[in-house]
């Protein structure tokens, strides 16, 4: 059955502007599909080859990196409270202290958040660059320390 209708095409009236833009892939189920999907933001949207393999370098680093800052975080922490007495509990100088250390975990908690967001695209790729990245720098700088935690969301 032809639905065509002779007569009703409306020539030279393609509709310019009226492009559908690239649309982000919103995955609820878990998928290996990387293309045409966006890394937390719209503007970080993945639709080439290269572009995905700069995404999951980009992603190994990004959390090497949180390694990186948590292990710089717990050796700061360990440094200032070595150098304070005991009898000093509640100077000015350690309010200053835990103040800075306060604001620095909750700049790793928030660090943390933005990588639970990388996992919650539900791209399987997506979560091994993660995972990767976090492996290679726990070996790079917080193999050795004493505060190991596990990569999770705070």
């Amino acid at each position: 059955m032809n639905h065509d209708m002779p007569g009703h095409d409306m020539p030279g009236h393609d509709m310019p502007g009226h492009d559908m833009p690239d649309m982000c892939n919103m995955n609820m189920i878990f998928t290996w599909d990387w293309q045409n999907t966006c890394v937390v933001y719209k503007w970080w949207h993945v639709k080439t080859m290269p572009g995905f393999l700069a995404t999951m370098v980009a992603l190994a680093i990004f959390s090497m990196l949180f390694e990186y800052c948590r292990a710089w975080s717990a050796a700061w922490r360990r440094r200032q409270v070595a150098s304070v007495p005991i009898a000093e509990n509640y100077t000015p100088r350690n309010a200053c202290v835990r103040l800075k250390s306060a604001v620095m975990y909750a700049g790793l908690v928030g660090y943390s958040f933005m990588l639970m967001l990388v996992f919650m695209t539900y791209v399987g790729w997506y979560m091994i660059a993660v995972v990767v990245g976090a492996g290679i720098g726990n070996y790079l700088w917080t193999a050795d320390s004493p505060e190991t935690k596990a990569l999770i969301c705070h």
